[in-house]
């Protein structure tokens, strides 16, 4: 009887493992499809935030490509780089940019 109780518990215990292990590995997946490299028109506003043309803000990751980035204020950019999320804060780690010309 002992030893079918210990056999129960040490099978519930293999399969929390094994859950656990699976479940991290899609949330790891997922949040590497949010980091990869995307591209994204928009307009810088005043608040040094890349505004979509759904409205959708993300703040500019401070590095050399985003600081320049972030003297054209007003002006329409593609920007190429990463998305990260964080605290439900989306930043964007800016790897290339150009001036939309209208």
């Amino acid at each position: 009887m002992k030893r079918t109780i210990l056999l129960v518990v040490c099978a519930l215990f293999m399969v929390v493992m094994v859950s656990g292990v699976a479940l991290s590995a899609e949330k790891k997946a997922a949040e590497q499809g949010m980091e990869q490299g995307i591209m994204i028109n928009g307009t810088i506003n005043d608040n040094n935030q890349l505004v979509d043309k759904d409205g959708q803000a993300f703040s500019i990751s401070d590095n050399e490509q985003g600081n320049e980035l972030l003297t054209h204020v007003g002006e329409k950019v593609e920007v190429k780089g990463t998305v990260m999320e964080s605290e439900g804060m989306k930043e964007i780690d800016v790897s290339s940019y150009k001036v939309i010309k209208e």
